[in-house]
């Protein structure tokens, strides 16, 4: 009889062994489960890695899940929507962030992790029926670790795109809400990615490429322009953007690894547009997009070409995948038309990959008070807060 796979966590791995595993996952090994993104968070942001690694008979590994440990005194407080900038919601705010940031700091803890537990299929040609194994092995260690720490709640575990884990998690108990991504496959010839694309945006690229220049930034100067556009974007949606330190730090940990790009588009010396793209591996990521009032006002459509931009950068050097980035199913079949406008928007370019965001509740009795005061907590914070898209 087989023995199963050994199960180690630790709070710090060889970066070389952690990311070359991910690098033979291929697509499922992206950026949010390299050791990158896990020194990224804990230098800036302070949320504690936890490394779960697989270990096949030979030694190698064999599957990975990279997983974070927070607070709720560690929520940025970002993205309030329209609701945060009223008197109230301002009000709330200031509460939160004596009352819990300062105060309360620790307490509350959850876990949380993004594209993953990842398994390295091709390490189980000969076995493949393994893959479940290995994965419910990597989740069952992960609640065994937030017992043992007292963690009220997997707060978000968000799996890769490419493995279909419901019925794995359903076993465990998790609770699920439908959510998406756009992904454009970048194998095929460009000429053919190109026709995919639909008329209507292809139209809006004809009648303006001409007039339009890309630039890449390259110091915190041009970074800063990205900014500005995005100032104005979240100005017309009536919500708060983030500082920009939180760009800065972004670019300062991953431009010297060469892992961001962001692209600016100008009319006439005019910035017009801008994106930010992360990128690991076959596969990368939109971050965070913006264009102008100017651009907006005078019916300039700059993101179609700033996609399209993107998407024949990232095909002439060879990546697999553009993740166009999240899709809000939930949010669009409770009507929510800003959520479905965003969605219509991506997936003109790309296909719809549909998969679930799960949570989990410690149910120990010792934690019900805890788990009450927790919930409460979520009245002063707005759902999808920036915790999760660092």
């Amino acid at each position: 009889m087989k023995k199963d796979n050994p199960i180690v966590a630790s709070s710090h791995v060889s970066e070389n062994r952690w990311n070359d595993a991910l690098r033979r996952a291929d697509v499922d090994g992206t950026l949010f489960q390299s050791s990158y993104w896990a020194e990224y968070v804990r230098k800036v942001h302070g949320d504690q890695p936890i490394y779960l690694f697989s270990i096949d008979k030979k030694g190698d590994i064999n599957g990975q899940l990279l997983a974070f440990q927070s607070w709720y005194g560690n929520f940025p407080l970002s993205n309030y929507g329209k609701y945060y900038i009223t008197s109230l919601g301002i009000t709330k705010r200031k509460l939160y962030e004596i009352a819990f940031k300062k105060v309360f700091k620790k307490i509350f803890p959850f876990f949380y992790w993004q594209n993953g537990p990842v398994v390295v299929r091709n390490s189980l040609n000969n076995y493949p029926h393994e893959s479940d194994k290995i994965y419910c092995g990597l989740i069952g260690k992960i609640l065994n670790i937030s017992e043992k720490r007292g963690v009220y709640a997997i707060k978000l575990a968000r799996p890769s795109y490419f493995m279909d884990c419901t019925k794995l998690m359903d076993f465990y108990g998790f609770k699920k809400r439908k959510m998406g991504t756009i992904l454009v496959d970048l194998k095929p010839p460009v000429e053919l990615i190109w026709k995919s694309i639909h008329r209507n945006v292809r139209r809006n690229i004809i009648k303006i490429k001409d007039n339009i220049i890309f630039d890449e930034a390259r110091s915190l100067k041009d970074l800063q322009i990205f900014y500005n556009l995005l100032v104005q974007l979240t100005k017309r949606l009536e919500i708060e953007a983030y500082p920009f330190h939180h760009y800065k730090s972004l670019w300062n940990f991953f431009h010297p690894l060469k892992k961001i790009v962001s692209f600016i588009a100008f009319l006439k010396d005019k910035p017009i547009g801008a994106s930010i793209t992360l990128l690991h591996n076959n596969m990368i990521h939109v971050y965070m997009y913006a264009d102008s009032d100017f651009a907006r006002s005078n019916k300039i459509y700059i993101n179609d070409a700033l996609m399209w931009h993107i998407i024949k950068w990232s095909h002439e050097r060879g990546f697999k995948y553009l993740d166009l980035g999240g899709a809000f199913l939930y949010r669009i079949n409770s009507g929510d038309l800003k959520a479905r406008n965003i969605y219509i928007f991506k997936s003109k370019f790309g296909k719809t990959i549909e998969f679930n965001d799960y949570w989990k509740e410690t149910d120990r009795s010792i934690l019900h008070l805890r788990l009450k005061g927790a919930k409460m907590l979520n009245l002063f914070i707005p759902e999808g807060s920036g915790c999760f898209i660092y």
